[in-house]
């Protein structure tokens, strides 16, 4: 009994689907690829990645166009793919007049197989065929996110590039940063050793809106601390090639940081970074 399954697509906005491939890649070597009717979802869970999860839900409409999927779990159909091999192929579409991705067989094993045209003087069509490992229906069920409590507190990152060059610094003196933030607009990150304490300080940052709960109230008296990786910290920060709205830092203390990083509605990303016991 064969199991019906079709995944056949063309993508239109390689350029979004490649940058959101390439921070996932920061993290891991493989993801999962789950592909719903109206989104994909690309995940990395924290029993790859030595604690560090992240989740990516974009809305079929912004990367694909002719979307058709099938299968007997309520159309939906989930593989993990190497990253490095989804990179090349990507990378190999940015030019392209045409790019078609399906679900296909080669010599009896799984493969999401890319058609790559491009119009020069003549047309020319580039076939890569990307080895997968298909999820079960149940091992599907078991791919959900982290379910954490409300945040202490929760505040609005500055420019993640800005961020970063910072970070680039500091992660080459020491490997643990703190991450202290109050719910008055302030954000501090700092590292220390036997030597020297560095200390960036931010202000007058925002405390967003979060659905379903009360306004925010703005006050120092509500603050939370959290000592984290420093890289893992690093790898988060490369999101800002997609070009996001906004991202949102959540402090649950001894428990977990979490980045919610927005473009839309419907396309985001976030990630779970361990904490450390200090």
């Amino acid at each position: 009994k064969t199991t019906k399954m079709r995944l056949r697509t063309k993508i239109i906005n390689v350029d979004l689907f490649l940058k959101l491939v390439q921070s996932v890649e920061k993290i891991g070597k493989d993801c999962v690829l789950h592909f719903s009717p109206s989104k994909i979802e690309i995940v990395m869970t924290s029993d790859i990645t030595n604690g560090m999860q992240v989740w990516a839900v974009v809305g079929s409409k912004h990367i694909f166009d002719e979307y058709k999927i099938e299968s007997q779990n309520s159309n939906e159909i989930a593989f993990s793919i190497q990253l490095d091999n989804l990179n090349k192929a990507l990378r190999s579409s940015l030019q392209a007049s045409e790019v078609v991705m399906k679900l296909c067989k080669k010599n009896g094993l799984p493969n999401l197989s890319f058609c790559i045209e491009t119009q020069a003087a003549q047309l020319i069509a580039v076939f890569q065929d990307l080895p997968i490992s298909i999820l079960s229906a149940a091992q599907l069920a078991n791919l959900v996110e982290p379910t954490l409590p409300d945040p202490e507190v929760y505040i609005m990152m500055p420019q993640l590039k800005l961020v970063q060059k910072v970070i680039d610094r500091l992660k080459n003196i020491s490997d643990y940063l703190k991450i202290e933030a109050n719910m008055a607009g302030n954000l501090k990150l700092s590292i220390q050793t036997d030597i020297v304490e560095i200390i960036t300080f931010y202000s007058n940052l925002t405390h967003p809106q979060i659905r379903g709960q009360e306004p925010p109230v703005q006050t120092a008296e509500i603050s939370a601390e959290i000592k984290v990786d420093i890289k893992k910290f690093s790898k988060f920060l490369y999101s800002h090639q997609v070009n996001p709205t906004n991202v949102i830092c959540c402090l649950i203390e001894n428990r977990a940081l979490v980045f919610y990083v927005l473009l839309e509605d419907d396309l985001h990303m976030t990630y779970y970074l361990p904490v450390l016991l200090s």
